[in-house]
């Protein structure tokens, strides 16, 4: 008997509010295991994950649509994309939450990446769709030149830095040098 309330409602709670865009890290959750578990329990816990994160998402993507739509020189484009992946990591620390049986982990952040790589190749296909509208070339090719410095994926690599370099160690020789 759990005093409690155990596991399920540690993470139910949890979700409730991390769904709705709170702060808070998925590494103190406790852990999960599908035989703990009654399988429409089990069954019902999945399915607030995947609507927490679906929520997350939800307002990430309306966000970034807005910022992206709103931009109106490419500071303000960089900058919405920029802040867009601030928000990614959150997401992703959920769906690879230790708590969560390995199975499931890859699963919910296979899912998440796919998401973040369509969200970029929408992008891309905005931009592309710019050039056949009638935008002249010049600020299609800066809206590109935009897009490709500030990749959303760019959080799926080993070594990502959130904050365009703001928030990197400013004494490290950078990776390229232009010179004139």
């Amino acid at each position: 008997m759990w005093i409690s309330g155990g596991a399920y409602h540690a993470w139910s709670t949890f979700l409730d509010q991390w769904g709705g865009g709170a702060p808070i890290d998925p590494a103190t959750l406790p852990p999960l295991a599908r035989e703990d578990l009654a399988a429409d329990t089990w069954a019902r816990l999945m399915n607030q994950i995947t609507a927490a994160m679906d929520r997350r998402l939800g307002a990430w993507s309306d966000t970034l649509a807005r910022e992206l739509g709103n931009a109106r020189d490419e500071f303000a484009a960089a900058r919405a994309l920029d802040h867009a992946r601030w928000g990614l990591p959150a997401i992703r620390a959920l769906a690879a939450a230790p708590g969560l049986p390995e199975d499931v982990r890859g699963q919910l952040t296979g899912l998440v990446d796919n998401q973040i790589r369509s969200t970029q190749k929408q992008i891309d296909e905005a931009v592309q769709r710019m050039r056949r509208s009638g935008v002249p070339a010049a600020a299609v090719e800066a809206r590109l030149r935009t897009v490709r410095d500030n990749p959303l994926t760019a959080v799926l690599g080993p070594n990502h830095a959130t904050g365009g370099g703001w928030d990197t160690d400013p004494t490290v020789t950078p990776r390229r040098r232009v010179t004139f």
